[in-house]
């Protein structure tokens, strides 16, 4: 066996080319037989998904809450003292929300679902009309009798599910029985993670060899760089906008404004996307109205978009996430079509971890290959740091 083949077996590990292909059809094998035996791993996937949405919600609140709770900690209030306040001023406003705010969005949502069907109506026949004795006239009408058929398919289609509700009692109770499990254990989780989070994570980092505790430090603080603050950085972000669009929708008189600018926020959670699929509603309530009060939704949505992409967004957000924009859409249209509406929402910060732990294991890779093969020419910047990372 020569030098280069003896050095490349050094490098994968073995001593022998056999050593390779052994290791990679024992690999396959174990693959294989994991797959024969997959039923051993379902009650580890039901103990997943029970468990992934509590600790999803409560990761957000933590990342939203605990900046606040460190800033009172530095103040001299002990953080069992801090955290049991602020979460009894949350509770208080939520009373409060549900007393005096839910009741008028409740008003206007029925309003706006009851009225909505007509506004598609008027607004076919107003662009039939407008594009009649025309080329386009045709296949424009084909395609607003498929948008209308579409809106009667789903509007019969919410009819029937809730006609047969007595029938699916068992599915709709379980549903139920999971969002309230959520709603209850993602607090609790929240309340003990902000109490006791230094020793959580020691207890954590315990676990790991202390070989590897430094570098599991270095890409914790850069996984919790990347996803806390684009989790607390998003959610932060919708609120502001759903609040300036509420502000603008009022201003004009807006009908409806309440429940537009909820959506508004709501979809503002997705990056990109979500704009775009707030302005249909808002367009056709406006345009049901009049044309000048479509000519200012459309000034207030300009301004609102503005004034998040070139003030809130960089304030908020900052420079933490590294990933650009062009990847950001792929990503949500891949994991849109992945996980649905989990990966609209989640894609982005589960593709961060992903790109987290790729840099590492490729610098990792650098620097073996460095060793073996460097004297014909070595990789730059083997070594990973968060400071490094964010730099890129």
């Amino acid at each position: 066996m020569n030098k280069k083949e003896t050095r490349w077996i050094t490098f994968l590990g073995g001593r022998n080319l056999l050593f390779t292909l052994v290791a990679l059809l024992l690999l396959g094998g174990v693959i294989f037989i994991f797959h024969l035996v997959n039923f051993i791993f379902e009650p580890f996937q039901i103990i997943f998904k029970t468990v992934i949405g509590p600790v999803i919600l409560a990761l957000i609140l933590y990342y939203l809450l605990n900046p606040l709770i460190n800033w009172l900690e530095r103040k001299g209030v002990k953080r069992i003292i801090s955290v049991s306040l602020l979460f009894l001023l949350i509770l208080g406003l939520i009373v409060l929300g549900v007393i005096l705010v839910i009741p008028i969005l409740e008003k206007q949502l029925n309003s706006l679902l009851k009225d909505f069907p007509s506004y598609i109506n008027d607004v076919s026949r107003n662009i039939g009309d407008f594009f009649k004795d025309t080329p386009f006239e045709q296949s424009l009408r084909d395609t607003l009798a498929s948008i209308q058929k579409w809106f009667n398919n789903v509007s019969d289609s919410l009819y029937e599910y809730f006609t047969k509700a007595v029938v699916g009692a068992s599915t709709v109770f379980s549903t139920i029985t999971g969002f309230a499990l959520i709603m209850v254990t993602a607090p609790i989780i929240t309340f003990f993670l902000l109490k006791d989070d230094r020793k959580f994570f020691a207890s954590i980092l315990a676990i790991i060899p202390p070989k590897f505790r430094s570098d599991a430090k270095e890409i914790g603080a850069t996984m919790n760089s990347q996803v806390g603050a684009y989790l607390k950085g998003q959610i932060l972000v919708s609120i502001a906008v759903g609040i300036l669009t509420f502000i603008g929708f009022f201003i004009i008189g807006m009908p409806y404004s309440g429940t537009l600018s909820i959506i508004v926020g709501v979809t503002a959670v997705v990056p990109y996307i979500g704009p775009f699929v707030a302005f249909v509603p808002a367009v056709i309530v406006a345009w049901m109205v009049s044309f000048p009060m479509l000519v200012q939704m459309c000034i207030v949505w300009v301004i609102v978009q503005m004034l998040n992409g070139h003030l809130i967004e960089p304030q908020v957000m900052g420079r933490h996430l590294v990933v650009h924009p062009l990847t950001i859409v792929i990503v949500l249209l891949v994991m849109g079509d992945l996980l649905g509406m989990f990966g609209l929402i989640f894609g982005i910060p589960i593709y961060a971890i992903i790109k987290v732990l790729v840099t590492y294991a490729f610098r990792k890779f650098k620097k073996r290959y460095n060793r073996y093969y460097g004297d014909s020419g070595k990789y730059e910047e083997t070594e990973f740091s968060k400071e490094d990372y964010l730099d890129d």
